[in-house]
């Protein structure tokens, strides 16, 4: 079973697919932002069946299978190749950010590896922060010159910021508990 803490990785494949829209401009961020985030929304379908397994969703096999699906998916939609393997990369960056927050199978019968930076909150928190700060100075070259003068284009990065922060919040027990006396759980 995946931690609840596994939230936490959010803001990071958010800034990945901003990053990436960065530097190809025609690949739309609707499209971007739910390929950074596939292999978690398939997670959650296989779950939906009653299988646990991340094997499905998470593993390097699974992972370079369903990218490459995504990628030949849009492809047609492109006619542009370059783009289609960014499709691919934005979809493969997945494992890897979540190498780094957290514990990720390989391959069937393989090791599951990672670096856990989830049991460390405050690292996790400042290294994803780092990260949508840069990975939105890549991005915001893609923005109209009226919103990177504006100051409005920095919503985005700031919200990612603070997204990212209230789950980290959140994940403490004395505000889960509040939070479903509030609530009414």
């Amino acid at each position: 079973m995946v931690p609840a803490a596994a939230t936490l990785v959010y803001a990071g494949h958010a800034a990945i697919a901003m990053a990436v829209k960065g530097l190809c401009p025609r690949i739309p961020i609707a499209v971007l932002v739910p390929v950074a985030f596939a292999p978690d929304w398939v997670q959650w379908v296989v779950g939906l069946s009653g299988r646990q397994n991340r094997m499905y969703s998470h593993s390097l096999v699974s992972v370079g299978v369903l990218a490459s699906v995504a990628a030949l998916a849009y492809w047609p939609w492109s006619r542009q190749p370059r783009d289609a393997v960014f499709v691919w990369l934005t979809y493969v960056s997945h494992w890897p950010a979540d190498f780094i927050t957290g514990i990720k199978p390989t391959w069937p019968g393989g090791p599951e590896v990672g670096l856990g930076l989830y049991a460390h909150p405050l690292a996790d928190i400042a290294l994803e922060c780092g990260i949508v700060a840069l990975c939105w100075l890549v991005y915001r070259v893609s923005l109209p010159r009226k919103s990177r003068r504006d100051g409005i284009g920095w919503l985005m990065p700031i919200g990612l910021m603070a997204m990212q922060v209230g789950f980290a919040v959140i994940q403490k027990p004395e505000v889960k508990e509040t939070l479903h006396e509030v609530v009414g759980d």
